[in-house]
């Protein structure tokens, strides 16, 4: 039993140090390349959170309901990644898709584990740090750009690569600060999140995304509609939020137009008022036609990036990108789970007979990413992927708490090793797909003269196109 209670106290040091050591060590201290940095460093955070998952001695109960279909999902997954045409893009595809569900779960384990006060006061009081110091980076980028007497969303949201990833990321966050001013009673840390609230809301009028405007009102409204009267208090906050964001926003477009001499609405990427698509609809049209050559099993995870012109990884829309990349079968299975998850969350939030500002939050939350998905790539790029690990980790937890239970005695160390197994496994896999990856990405990128040509821009973790044939018969001719 001692030696069973010593493998439990010393496995998070030792899987740690084994996991640091094999990553930086096989792969080296950083990619070779800038724009694989934020994708170099999640795989490394995801490895480190599973060796905290593995050491948790927490369980999480399956009902048959849910496992049943869980496990049909994942055998409809293989048998798609098996028929696909390019397999390695299919595999690192499904291996990514079930990590980040994989690290889900460790966030709600954690979060039963640390007890739902601490953690739920250090999620609040990190998300809202980070909230802040994304505001104070597009505010020196808009300061950067007047300060050389225009208005360039490439300069003022430079840091994020595009000014809808900046978005995506208030999405994720925005609506979380109404309860996290609710549950921390501190005054001063309460007029740090109004400030940054407030901030938060500016800089997202000013950001023009129009996507805004259709899916926080459907969030709200559906959770108004589920919710009633327990979500006064919280809409009260949000509003008040709100309006202070609006005085915000015309305070820094008012001083722009002022300073530059232009129109007070703007124009161009930071303006709601825009005609265009922005190339969604060819880029849906795409994914429709080749889901109809593909119609069943489609023709592979991530295959998108290699057969659009476009140099874009996704149809920016979640539906088209399942049915043209996983086939209709996936499709229907994913919508069907997500239907009786959002219809278990509904009742929940009808049931209760008290108010908690965190379900409402994490609730509405939830269906603004998911909408939001349905117009632009909310589950693509490395920090909304983390965004999302946490925020639905802990939904998870908070709307199906009763499911976890601590482990104790012969039956954590069972777990546990199992557990350990096939976490090296994984791992494993993961080091050499990187690698091989990486190596394709110098061969194509760097000339035998050590001329660096980014024109291509394969970008594996970015736009997926390094595997793909036919982009590399393009760059070969250039």
């Amino acid at each position: 039993m001692n030696l069973k209670l010593r493998f439990s106290q010393f496995l998070l040091p030792v899987l740690l140090c084994f996991w640091v050591a094999s990553f930086f060590g096989y792969l080296g201290w950083k990619p070779g390349f800038a724009y694989n940095a934020q994708r170099y460093f999640e795989i490394f955070l995801l490895g480190c959170l599973f060796c905290v998952g593995v050491s948790l001695p927490v369980r999480f109960h399956w009902r048959q309901l849910w496992a049943g279909l869980s496990f049909v999902l994942l055998l409809a997954m293989v048998l798609v990644i098996f028929q696909a045409d390019i397999h390695w893009l299919a595999v690192r595809e499904g291996l990514q898709f079930s990590a980040l569900f994989a690290a889900i779960f460790v966030v709600a384990k954690a979060r039963q584990h640390a007890g739902a006060e601490s953690f739920d006061r250090a999620a609040y009081i990190g998300l809202v740090v980070f909230c802040f110091g994304c505001s104070l980076i597009v505010l020196e980028g808009l300061l950067l750009s007047i300060s050389i007497n225009m208005l360039d969303h490439r300069l003022v949201f430079g840091a994020f690569v595009n000014i809808r990833v900046f978005s995506e990321l208030q999405f994720l966050t925005l609506l979380i600060l109404p309860a996290a001013w609710l549950h921390i009673n501190s005054c001063g840390w309460r007029r740090f999140i109004g400030l940054t609230a407030m901030l938060w809301w500016g800089l997202l009028f000013l950001t023009g995304t129009r996507s805004a405007l259709v899916v926080l009102p459907f969030a709200l409204l559906l959770l108004g509609l589920a919710g009633g009267r327990n979500t006064l208090g919280w809409f009260k906050v949000l509003c008040v939020q709100f309006v202070g964001g609006m005085l915000v926003f015309f305070l820094l477009r008012g001083s722009v137009a002022w300073y530059l001499n232009t129109p007070f609405w703007g124009e161009g990427s930071m303006s709601f008022a825009r005609a265009s698509s922005s190339g969604r609809l060819a880029l849906w049209a795409d994914a429709w036609r080749h889901f109809l050559q593909h119609p069943w099993f489609g023709s592979g995870p991530g295959t998108f990036a290699c057969f659009t012109n476009e140099l874009v990884a996704t149809p920016h829309n979640l539906f088209f990108q399942l049915i043209s990349e996983w086939g209709v079968f996936m499709t229907m299975l994913s919508l069907a789970l997500a239907l009786l998850l959002f219809i278990s969350l509904l009742q929940q939030l009808r049931s209760a007979r008290y108010e908690d500002p965190l379900k409402f939050s994490l609730f509405v939350t939830l269906v603004t990413t998911v909408a939001a998905s349905m117009m632009q790539g909310m589950i693509i790029a490395p920090l909304q992927q983390m965004l999302i690990v946490l925020v639905f980790g802990w939904a998870l937890h908070v709307f199906a708490h009763e499911k976890f239970s601590l482990l104790a005695g012969p039956a954590l160390s069972r777990y546990q090793g199992i557990y350990v197994i096939v976490l090296a496994g994984f791992l494993a896999i993961t080091l050499w797909g990187v690698k091989a990856d990486l190596a394709l990405q110098q061969k194509l990128l760097v000339s035998p003269e050590g001329v660096v040509n980014l024109s291509y821009g394969p970008r594996f973790w970015a736009d997926g196109h390094d595997h793909c044939p036919e982009w590399h018969e393009r760059y070969q001719n250039r």
